[in-house]
């Protein structure tokens, strides 16, 4: 086994500008007969790399490639014959590949993607038993302000409000003074995504949510306040509203699936038809029998 390195080369063509090779067809590195050349690595490294950096960024680059064909060739010298006759398993799987490709090609012409409303809510009353939420989901508000600002305890004051009057008040007020807010766009959310929002982890989220709508936190910068308008705890029903992509999700997999029981049905169909399909099934027990 053979393995070649041209460092030196390297050291010495490697500026702090970037990386140039005088050659076009200059051997890297080689393994087994196996070459990299140095239009293969041209550009890799950027424009602007020390030269130490370069060598370090080449060297990785060349172990990774060396290694398939180390492996390849330990492979080569350990493996038994059967063991490296893998041309049964290239054909199925190119078989596989093209069947695949096929499917899909089939389902992108023939699968319908709209849902409407009335099927996912039948969709929603016939299986929404069988749901249950790991997470609360909630409606509401998260404000993130200064400790610093002039505006904090008003912002303090104000962020349960309720009335739409109100509401737009703390709005401007928010958007005028406040580092964040954030209604959500004024859907049900996932608890786990409003506990991004504040300096506290899902767990101590869901301990508020318990006995609360609202939380306050604080660190040494901000202040956070997460008032919530609606909520629904973990293992109870998720409203519609929140599960409806889910639901979407679902009745077009289980589209995807009968025009796929669709598909193959007809192929097996077609095939008698034609005669493609040559069998001895109905004297297979007979002959069982005799043996």
């Amino acid at each position: 086994m053979r393995f070649t390195l041209i460092l030196l080369l390297i050291l010495s063509l490697a500026s702090c500008k970037f990386l140039e090779f005088r050659s076009n067809d200059q051997v890297v590195a080689e393994v087994n007969g196996y070459r990299l050349y140095e239009k293969d690595v041209r550009n890799l490294i950027p424009p602007g790399t020390p030269s130490q950096d370069s060598i370090m960024m080449l060297q990785q680059y060349v172990n990774s490639w060396s290694l398939k064909y180390l492996l390849l060739a330990k492979a080569n010298n350990q493996l038994s014959k059967e063991d490296k006759d893998v041309e049964q398993e290239v054909e199925d799987y190119r078989n596989s590949l093209i069947a695949y490709r096929y499917e899909k090609l089939y389902l992108e012409t023939r699968l319908d993607t709209i849902v409407h409303e009335s099927q996912a809510r039948e969709y929603y009353m016939t299986n929404s038993h069988n749901i249950s939420l790991p997470n609360s989901v909630v409606k509401g508000r998260v404000v993130k302000i200064s400790n610093g600002s002039p505006n904090l305890e008003r912002i303090k004051n104000m962020y349960r409000v309720n009335s739409l009057e109100e509401i737009d008040e703390l709005e401007n007020l928010c958007y005028n003074s406040a580092d964040k807010y954030n209604n959500f766009n004024n859907q049900w959310t996932d608890i786990a995504t409003v506990a991004r929002e504040l300096p506290l982890d899902l767990y101590q989220c869901e301990n508020e949510l318990k006995t609360n709508d609202f939380i306050e936190a604080k660190d040494s910068l901000y202040s956070y306040f997460a008032f919530f308008t609606e909520k629904i705890l973990p293992g109870n029903t998720p409203p519609f509203e929140y599960y409806l992509p889910k639901i979407k999700e679902t009745i077009i997999g289980k589209r995807k699936q009968d025009l796929i029981r669709k598909l193959e049905k007809e192929l097996i169909e077609e095939a008698q038809n034609n005669n493609t399909i040559k069998t001895n099934i109905n004297d297979y027990p007979q002959n069982e029998n005799q043996r």
